[in-house]
């Protein structure tokens, strides 16, 4: 059988708390099954509602605060992505670049020096251009490629930072529902108390119908027994003077 006790506010923080855990958020029919089914323990729905609208603003900070620390870890790792990206392509297209114009450079001197003839140097030259062409071209899907995986990393962290936010709009209309729930609880527990008030009332004027009419029924009953005797007393008087009467007649 439950026993009547008073919960700290501690402990039903700390229930709130093991109730989040398993998924189940807190309210007061969950906390009065927790400490039922714990130690049978139970206490007033006002001291639930208290103690659960002070572990609401709790979890509304922590919520707060893990989403900061989120953005906040997640923010320069974008940052740090972004640049290696913009390093990386610089450095490729430095690279090269630096190629190309040894390339060339080397082309040119061969051709000075009268290496290679005209003819073979033309095809050379034309080769090389083409060479230069599909590296050139390369290098730009390489450039399209890397600026997409930066787009795509970003639009991540924007799908993070919208999910979040959506979280955090959750989280205030879930507020707001229990802080309309808790108001709503108080005033039938203010109405059910007026009940309980008006009830009494009755009773204790059933109680004292009750009384005066039994007072009724003993005046009543004292009444008819003296009404009665009385009544006896007259019928004994005229029997006795019924009596009397022949003796007087025969004097």
């Amino acid at each position: 059988m439950a026993r009547k006790a008073n919960i700290a506010r501690e402990e039903i923080h700390q229930a709130c708390w093991e109730l989040l855990e398993q998924n189940s958020f807190p309210n007061i029919p969950r906390l009065a099954e927790f400490f039922m089914k714990k130690d049978g323990r139970r206490c007033s729905n006002t001291t639930l509602m208290n103690a659960i609208a002070e572990w609401e603003d709790a979890y509304k900070d922590q919520q707060q605060h893990q989403l900061k620390e989120l953005s906040d870890v997640l923010q320069p790792v974008f940052k740090r992505f972004s640049r290696e990206v913009t390093q990386q392509l610089g450095q490729l297209l430095d690279e090269k670049s630096s190629d190309l114009e040894q390339h060339q450079i080397r082309k040119l001197e061969a051709t000075q020096s009268g290496y290679l003839s005209l003819s073979s140097a033309l095809i050379e030259l034309q080769e090389a251009h083409d060479a230069l062409i599909m590296e050139h071209k390369t290098v730009c899907d390489d450039a399209v490629m890397a600026k997409q995986k930066l787009a795509l990393s970003e639009q991540r962290y924007q799908d993070v930072m919208t999910q979040n936010a959506v979280l955090t709009n959750q989280i205030k209309q879930e507020q707001k529902d229990n802080q309309e729930l808790r108001i709503n609880l108080a005033q039938k527990e203010v109405d059910l108390a007026k009940q309980d008030n008006a009830l009494t009332r009755l009773h204790e004027e059933n109680t004292k119908l009750a009384s005066a009419l039994e007072n009724n029924r003993k005046d009543k009953m004292e009444n008819d027994e003296i009404k009665w005797q009385e009544m006896a007393k007259k019928l004994d008087a005229l029997t006795r003077s019924l009596k009397t009467m022949p003796r007087k007649d025969r004097g």
